[in-house]
């Protein structure tokens, strides 16, 4: 497996996050990923949602009159968990130069 590029990992600690907040819609992640000022349209989410369906991070499940519904995983939580916990350094690191 290639390793993800920076704005792959933030991609997915935003989704991630959502889906762990709310089960969503790709839809409803375009909107709510716009309310933070992220601008990825369709096309660009589908990739990373296939990407974390792979991992096992999310699963899709059909729901009649909204359609594909992602949810977090445990896995998906474990990823999350992770990501956060590096960032949470990084802003340690970063305080502690400050």
């Amino acid at each position: 497996m290639k390793p993800l590029s920076l704005d792959r990992v933030f991609s997915r600690i935003f989704i991630l996050k959502l889906v762990h907040a709310s089960p969503s819609t790709v839809m409803n992640l375009v909107d709510r990923l716009r309310e933070y000022g992220i601008e990825l349209n369709i096309r660009s989410l589908r990739p990373i949602l296939r990407s974390l369906m792979i991992a096992r991070a999310i699963t899709a499940e059909l729901v009649e009159g909204s359609g594909r519904v992602y949810c977090i995983t445990d896995s998906g939580r474990d990823e999350l968990d992770r990501y956060l916990s590096h960032l949470d350094t990084l802003k340690r690191d970063g305080d502690a130069d400050g």
